[in-house]
């Protein structure tokens, strides 16, 4: 894992954190409300390189460190010319984020690896809407 320091970084976590993944930052101000993470808060986490044979599916799974949950993620790939390739997968986990891809090539293999953007905070979970009343 290595620390991403793009600024730019911290606009994409906070469009991408409209899912289950609560952000906090890392200080509380006295009136209660947290600061926002700051652009080095922030992780990128690469996941296992796979090799894809053609005609094949790979995945890979990256991983935020601990006390930090997904903002974003998706997939990186590489074969040195152009890639043939179609995702399957491309989501969130509770931990980081999951990809899983086919090699639609008939000779070229291909690299493949998921990548997940993490930030300090801890999973939260959005409550169950009450029941409509007859």
């Amino acid at each position: 894992m290595q620390r991403f320091p793009i600024a730019a970084l911290a606009i994409v976590a906070v469009l991408a954190s409209g899912g289950t993944a609560g952000a906090q930052g890392a200080a509380d101000q006295p009136d209660g409300r947290r600061t926002a993470p700051r652009a080095e808060d922030y992780t990128w986490a690469d996941g296992r390189h796979v090799v894809i044979p053609p005609g094949q599916t790979g995945s890979s799974e990256a991983q935020c460190p601990p006390g930090q949950v997904p903002t974003g993620g998706g997939y990186n790939a590489f074969d040195g010319g152009v890639i043939d390739l179609m995702v399957r997968t491309n989501s969130p986990t509770t931990d980081g984020w999951h990809a899983v891809a086919r090699n639609t090539s008939s000779t070229n293999t291909i690299e493949f690896w998921a990548v997940a953007i993490c930030a300090p905070g801890t999973q939260t979970q959005a409550p169950r809407p009450a029941p409509l009343a007859r």
